[in-house]
């Protein structure tokens, strides 16, 4: 259970973090060449969870879109999280795909940024001031991981609670 748990993170992790690129793309008329929800080996990119391949134009949205979305993400699962039963069999799940995805895509994310060109903070780094995209990256992420230890997502006593 917890394997498919996983898999079925990752893959809405990249359906949300793709699909808001492409999503931003189309709204500023950029057309979408191809898209891929299913981590593959690119000749070009190496490993990859997904990616969109989008025509020429656009701004820096488009690249910052998959961090807004794994923002409004986590806030609109906060509260469902929050309220389930400490027994429910949807814990665990709401867990890993409504607070840990969008951490974990944005950590990931900022991460590769930092050493790998070509990326979508690569790219922001190189469109706006660089402390801007570092302070709006590290305050994001620490916001969210400090909201989730206080509302008791990542405590011991719910995990040891949630095993009986």
């Amino acid at each position: 259970m917890l394997l498919l748990i996983i898999l079925f993170t990752i893959f809405i992790t990249t359906f949300r973090h793709e699909g808001a690129h492409a999503l931003a793309a189309w709204l500023q008329g950029v057309p979408i060449n191809d898209m891929k929800l299913l981590p593959g080996i690119h000749p070009e990119l190496g490993f990859y969870f997904g990616y969109v391949s989008r025509g020429d134009g656009g701004n820096w949205i488009i690249d910052a879109a998959p961090y807004a979305a794994a923002i409004l993400w986590f806030v609109f699962f906060s509260p469902i999280y929050r309220r389930t039963v400490r027994h429910s069999k949807w814990r665990l799940p709401l867990f890993a795909v409504g607070i840990v995805s969008p951490i974990a895509d944005l950590a990931y994310n900022y991460q590769g940024g930092l050493w790998r060109e070509g990326t979508d903070v690569w790219d922001l780094l190189q469109a706006l001031p660089a402390p801007v995209v570092h302070a709006a990256y590290l305050v994001a992420i620490f916001w969210m991981i400090s909201y989730a230890r206080n509302m008791g997502a990542v405590t011991r006593t719910n995990v040891t609670a949630d095993r009986r």
